[in-house]
């Protein structure tokens, strides 16, 4: 597996061939020298320019990491600090006004968009689809999984059971716990047999240790890890899950969610309430066009819109 680090690394080399124009700004047009040490936030803030926060969904936070590395990196008067946080932190800040942009794995419903009703109308950048995927310890026994299934003994079963499975979530509060309520149709899980570890990486720790546990995440955080799950992931395996359409197994790969007989998917966005030509603007220009969609191919989730392939072709002399 590419380590995180390699694939930023990588992600950076490959864009410097590139050419920056975007929403009608380049480099050309910067009025600092290219080696002029710049404050980002001692500049006025435009698409390109200036600092501002981005609150993060955590169980995404892999991509727009990468993303934002990149953004940074092509735009040297811009700096933005990603902050890491469950989705209904995100969302709270999101609506008192706090932070006013925001990568989710969800649009905002009717109820929360009201909430901005005479003050902005919120911006809602589609870029990507992701996956919620099931890991395990590599001692389990099955390489595949009926969740409703799984939910259904473990609702039945008694909470001394030595052999009892254990679901482990990132947190109470996330987006994963979430979808996979919505998805299952279950309001709550049984308290004896769900687990919450405070994050990805605590969960993934978690289930490495457990031959009994299965965990629960988002996708981008195996095809991304962190240097602190790198050697994590190495002990834990991926299963195939039933879609009840087809009654067939499904790995979640590329191709699986792209072509939807993957069935635990979600779509990301960038929700920008600024309600101003900012570096929300700018942001969801860069991760929803060529670039950004780039970055969304190479790290294995589905793009919004799949980037056209560049083919050299020269002539035989």
């Amino acid at each position: 597996m590419i380590r995180k680090g390699f694939k930023v690394f990588s992600y950076v080399l490959a864009f410097t061939a590139l050419s920056s124009t975007f929403i009608g700004c380049n480099k050309k047009g910067n009025t600092v020298a290219e080696n002029s040490v710049v404050d980002p936030s001692k500049l006025e803030e435009s698409p390109v320019s200036g600092y501002t926060k981005i609150l993060v969904d955590e169980s995404i936070y892999p991509i727009a990491e990468d993303v934002n590395t990149v953004f940074m990196y092509e735009y040297n008067r811009v700096k933005v600090d990603l902050l890491k946080l469950s989705e209904a932190e995100v969302l709270n800040q999101l609506l008192n006004d706090s932070i006013r942009i925001a990568i989710m794995s969800r649009e905002l419903n009717a109820d929360e968009i009201e909430r901005f009703k005479g003050r902005v109308v919120p911006k809602m950048t589609h870029f990507a689809t992701d996956a919620i995927v099931f890991v395990t310890n590599k001692a389990y026994n099955d390489s595949v999984i009926d969740y409703d299934l799984v939910l259904k003994n473990l609702q039945s079963k008694s909470a001394n059971a030595s052999d009892k499975t254990i679901l482990v979530f990132d947190d109470i509060n996330s987006s994963i716990v979430r979808s996979f309520k919505e998805k299952t149709k279950v309001e709550k899980f049984p308290t004896d047999y769900a687990y919450y570890a405070g994050d990805t990486e605590k969960a993934l720790e978690y289930v490495s240790k457990n031959p009994n546990a299965i965990g629960i995440i988002g996708l981008n955080w195996l095809t991304q890890p962190s240097e602190r799950i790198s050697k994590v992931i190495d002990e834990v395996k991926v299963l195939g899950v039933k879609n009840y359409t087809d009654g067939k197994f499904y790995k979640a790969s590329q191709n699986n969610i792209a072509e939807g007989t993957y069935p635990l998917t979600r779509k990301l966005y960038v929700v920008d309430n600024q309600g101003k030509s900012g570096l929300g603007v700018g942001f969801a220009s860069f991760i929803a066009g060529y670039k950004g969609q780039r970055i969304i191919l190479k790290s294995s989730l589905v793009p919004f819109k799949i980037p056209p392939r560049e083919l050299n072709v020269r002539d035989e002399i």
